[in-house]
């Protein structure tokens, strides 16, 4: 009964753990992500007032034709690098917690199989084959779950080329 204990504290101090590493990434991400924001609001604001100022020193109508696909060039040069740098934050805060949560269902699974084999071991003539029917199952759902965790990361990869091809400049026009 006391290993039974001791295992259970074990995996609540792993939780703990886990838990406390998990907030600990939410906070560094959430820092990262006030950064990214912060620049860009700033830049934002700068950019403003440029635009204004450059607006304000305008003579004719003619000067604002052409001012105006020089002004929007950049913007959407900055708005794609913006949403690069968010995705960034956001892919790496998914990297953090996609690792944390695989350890966790790693470390889970392993124990549990522990548990169960010693389960089998001292378990009443007879009950060998349900306990083994319960192991069998546990290793089915895992390799599913490793499974759709491959497809995650696949899919997480065909985003990531995704944003990059969508970040890159426009050709030139002629």
């Amino acid at each position: 009964m006391a290993n039974v204990n001791d295992q259970v504290t074990a995996f609540n101090r792993s939780q703990l753990e886990a838990a406390l590493n998990l907030a600990e990434a939410a906070a560094e991400q959430m820092e990262k992500l006030a950064e990214v924001q912060f620049k860009a609001a700033k830049g934002a604001y700068s950019d403003g007032v440029k635009t204004l100022r450059r607006l304000a020193a305008m003579k004719d109508v003619n000067e604002l034709t052409s001012a105006t696909a020089e002004l929007a060039e950049p913007a959407l040069s900055k708005a794609s690098a913006y949403v690069k740098n968010l995705y960034n934050v956001v892919a790496s805060a998914q990297n953090q917690f996609a690792a944390t949560l695989e350890q966790q269902v790693s470390g889970f699974n392993k124990g549990m199989l522990g548990t169960l084999d010693e389960a089998i071991k001292s378990a009443p003539a007879g009950s060998e084959a349900a306990l083994a029917g319960v192991k069998a199952s546990l290793q089915s759902t895992s390799a599913v779950y490793e499974t759709m965790v491959k497809a995650a990361k696949q899919m997480a990869s065909i985003a990531e080329a995704n944003i990059v091809a969508i970040s890159q400049p426009p050709p030139a026009r002629k």
